[in-house]
């Protein structure tokens, strides 16, 4: 149990993007970057550079780590029903937005 003032522990949803959340749960998934690439509708390159940044932000070392910390934070039960779905929801209306805007730039 915490002192009294002790500053609660930020979730992963709390500190990670939208965008960074979804990956850290496709790469908890089991999923390579190409797998969550071709996913998200991005490179492989760019899931590369959100796990640089998921990792600093979040202070794990690799995909392991990350994994290990997403599934411990589901088993607290600190994603709460309600939340969750809003934050599902955020993410795949980016997805969408991203598909529509390769499909725009490849017809182009």
């Amino acid at each position: 149990m915490r002192p009294k003032g002790a500053e609660k522990e930020l979730s992963l949803m709390d500190v990670l993007t939208p965008r960074q959340f979804a990956v850290t749960m496709l790469v908890s998934s089991s999923l390579t970057n190409r797998d969550i690439a071709r996913f998200m509708g991005i490179s492989a390159h760019t899931v590369s550079h959100h796990l640089s940044h998921i990792f600093d932000r979040v202070g794990c070392g690799n995909r392991t780590e990350l994994t290990v910390r997403y599934v411990h934070e589901q088993d607290k039960g600190l994603y709460d029903k309600k939340e969750f779905s809003e934050r599902l929801a955020q993410l795949r209306k980016a997805a969408r937005s991203t598909v529509l805007k390769t499909s725009r730039q490849r017809s182009a």
